[in-house]
This record gives C-alpha cells, structure tokens and sequence, in this order.
C-alpha cells in the first residue's frame, strides 16, 4: 500500500499579508488556478490529449487530476495542498502528476531556460506550462511573496521572485509549432471506397486521415477501439487537432492480438504468471508492425500483423533460453535484470 504523500505548501509572504493579517484573495485564487491548470496539462498530456490555447481538459483528466486543498492551520498563510483524484485517492497517475508538478516547478525556479528544457523536453508542453504558472508570479511593486514547498521541510520548489525573470519571457508571442502531437481516440469508421479513417477522442471533434490500401485488414480489426496517432498534426481554426500532415506511429491501446499465456520451451511449457498483452505499434513511413518490452528483452518486428505473434513466441524462446536458463556468472547486469524480470513473468512446467 503506497503512504500517503506529504502536502504540498503554498505560502503567501510579504507586506500585503503582514497588512491584511491575510493573504489577498485576488492572488490565492490566481495562484491555485495556475496550480491546477498546469495538473491538467500534464494530465491531458499524460492522456494523449492535444493541448491548445482553448484547454479543455477530459472528464477522465478532471476526474484523476484534481488539486486538493487542505484547510490551513489557524493563522496561518499557508494554503496546503496535493494532487489526487476528485475521490481524494492518490492514484498512481496522481501521483506520478504531483512528482513532474515539483520537478517542473524547481525547474522554473532555477531560472535556467536549459534545466526547464530537460525537464520539459517538448516545446509546446514547455510553453503552455511556462503560461501557466505566470498567475503564480505577484504583480511586481505588490510587495507579495509567493512560494511553494514539497512539504513542510526542505528548499523551496518554486519562489516567485527567482522565477519571474524567466516567465515573464513567456508572457507574449504565440505557442510553437508542433513537431510532434499524440492524440488518443476510438476508430470509429473506416470509409473503404475513399480509404479515410474517422478517429474520435473523447472530447475534441472528430479527425479524419488517408491510410495506406495495405493496412486496412490491420484497422478493419481495430475498428471501434482506441488506438493512439503519433505525428505532426494539423488544426483547425478552433485549434483542435483535425487529421495529420504526417503520421509518425500508431498504437494499439486494446490489443487485438491474443494474448501469450504459455510457449513451448523444449519439452516443456512456459507458463505466465499473468498473461502478457501484444499492445501492437505500427511505423507508418516503414509499413513495419512492432512489439517492444523491455523489461523482458523483447523487440520485435515483422511486415506483417498476423506474424507477429509467432515471432514473439520465437523471440521468447530465444530469451528463455540464453537469458533464463543462463548462469548468473555469464550475464552482465542489464542481462541480469532481463533473467529476473523473466523468471518472475513465467515458470516451467514439465509435460506428463
């Protein structure tokens, strides 16, 4: 059972505190709000969702990513805080949200645009986050303070102050243009004369694409389920995503494949704890179906959907028995790690 994490301090300082015997609502309202924008972003980006200027978070974003206040101690300028769903659960998603939040918090609060970089690597993402947390920043002359810690010790994750020269360099302009935007939606049709896809996320409007003649039967067995587009978008005048210029990969979220639950090894079956699922990417420029998991070696390729199954059990095989059935004093480290992932993933069972 994971402990609950410790809040989050959002502490308000300064003349008009020590004045009012308070902070300013204007400036506690202003902050939560750009606290909670940026879990949002990083929810929809966790999500698969676009992200434009017209944020429209899912019902499924809202519902796992929600900034929970605390009631702070009496007298106190303190506003507590955390990241858990609406229920008030700390999730895993929770969680790992609540952990980029401070990573990319310190990273504002170095004041070093190539430390925000490494912690937010795309550039869009990077700039929608930067707008964000501007309504975390006073007006300059209001003699506020506004900081926040990752609990009730430690340095500062973010200070206003330190933070607002490099903000403020976010404060005009327009967002960049997308290299590369992953949208999640549900295969709805598939409209065979004209070779179009109709994809629809859950909240955006519906995207249509040309596909290749020679995927068809790979999406005929994907219609209504939920596959994830990688590539470089295209938008419509509302800014939401309306097809792509170019597809980079597209994966399954609802394996179509079955999944594998034992393989021959000899004389003998391997058999998995719990079935592994072939969740199945597609490179579109290659035309090439794709399997990868790492943690137990396998990556396999193969031009063709429905022989990708038996290469992974080929591949299994493989692994089984140069990794599994190995020495420990013949493997490397990473190997070692392959052999315990794999023999906690299956056992033998001797045939009869």
């Amino acid at each position: 059972m994971t402990a609950e994490p410790d809040d989050i301090q959002l502490k308000f300082d300064g003349e008009p505190v020590r004045n009012l015997d308070g902070a300013p609502a204007e400036a506690v309202v202003a902050s939560l709000s750009a606290l909670q924008r940026m879990i949002y972003i990083i929810g929809m980006r966790a999500d698969g969702r676009a992200i434009s200027e017209r944020l429209k978070p899912s019902a499924k974003v809202k519902r796992e990513y929600s900034l929970i206040c605390r009631a702070p101690k009496h007298g106190s300028h303190i506003q507590p805080f955390n990241i858990a769903t609406q229920s008030g659960q700390f999730s895993p998603s929770a969680i790992a949200a609540r952990e980029k939040l401070l990573k990319t918090l310190r990273a504002f609060d170095s004041g070093d645009e190539d430390v925000v970089a490494t912690v937010l690597p795309n550039a869009r993402e990077r700039w929608f986050m930067a707008r964000a947390a501007l309504g975390l920043i006073p007006p300059e002359g209001s003699g506020l303070e506004i900081t926040v810690r990752a609990g009730t010790r430690g340095p500062f994750a973010f200070k206003a102050d330190r933070a607002r020269s490099l903000l403020r360099n976010y404060e005009v302009g327009t967002p960049p243009e997308i290299d590369e935007e992953t949208v999640v939606g549900k295969l709805r049709a598939i409209d065979f004369a004209r070779t179009i896809l109709t994809i629809k996320p859950s909240q955006d409007p519906a995207m249509r694409m040309d596909y290749p003649l020679p995927l068809e039967p790979w999406f005929t067995a994907n219609v209504r389920r939920r596959l994830r587009f990688s590539g470089r978008p295209k938008f419509n005048e509302k800014g939401d995503v309306s097809s792509f210029q170019e597809v980079h990969n597209v994966t399954e979220l609802e394996p179509t494949l079955p999944s594998i639950t034992e393989f021959d090894f000899g004389e003998e079956i391997v058999r998995a704890h719990r079935p592994l699922s072939i969740p199945v990417t597609l490179d579109w420029q290659s035309r090439c179906f794709q399997f990868q998991e790492k943690s137990l070696g396998i990556d396999v390729f193969s031009e063709h959907y429905a022989d990708l199954r038996k290469d992974i059990l080929s591949e299994l095989d493989l692994l089984w028995r140069h990794y599994a059935m190995a020495d420990d004093d013949q493997l490397d480290p990473d190997a070692l790690e392959v052999k315990h992932n794999l023999l906690s993933r299956f056992k033998t069972v001797v045939l009869p």
